[in-house]
């Protein structure tokens, strides 16, 4: 069979989401069986610092952020990681500040709803982008005040 050939003409056939989940999980679990099944210990591994995985299973997913919010995000990794003394630095990643940040966000809007802080930044943003121009465009394609 010639994959390749089948996948340019569109031919191959398609992953549902339920299956890339199952496919996912099982990566998990195997990678999981093969770190469980290491003959070398992770001090055995010439002097190299090693920091404890995540292990919990998790999607990559792409969101769009203005470039505001990008650099908020870079100075808020950078002075997270400068906080901490010595050499016992965690890794914090971009990643790891969002995914505590959408967390913390989410548990206040489950508890206060329309009192929370998110809801309250999302209806502003809501109310901004219903407003109407204010200059209205004429037949001819003139703007009137």
């Amino acid at each position: 069979m010639d994959i390749m050939g089948a996948l340019l003409r569109g031919e191959a056939p398609q992953v549902t989401t339920e299956e890339n989940d199952i496919i996912e999980r099982l990566a998990f679990y195997l990678r999981r069986l093969e770190h469980r099944s290491a003959t070398v210990e992770p001090e055995e591994r010439h002097g190299a610092r090693t920091r404890p995985k995540d292990t919990r299973p998790k999607k990559k997913v792409t969101y769009y952020l203005t470039k505001l919010i990008i650099q908020h995000l870079e100075k808020a990794q950078q002075g997270l990681l400068e906080a901490f003394d010595g050499e016992s630095k965690p890794k914090i990643s971009k990643s790891v500040v969002v995914e505590a940040a959408l967390q913390t966000a989410l548990q206040e809007l489950d508890a206060k709803g329309p009192k929370s802080r998110l809801f309250q930044m999302l209806h502003e943003v809501c109310l901004k982008t219903k407003e109407p121009n204010r200059a209205t465009k004429t037949a001819s394609g003139g703007n009137v005040p």
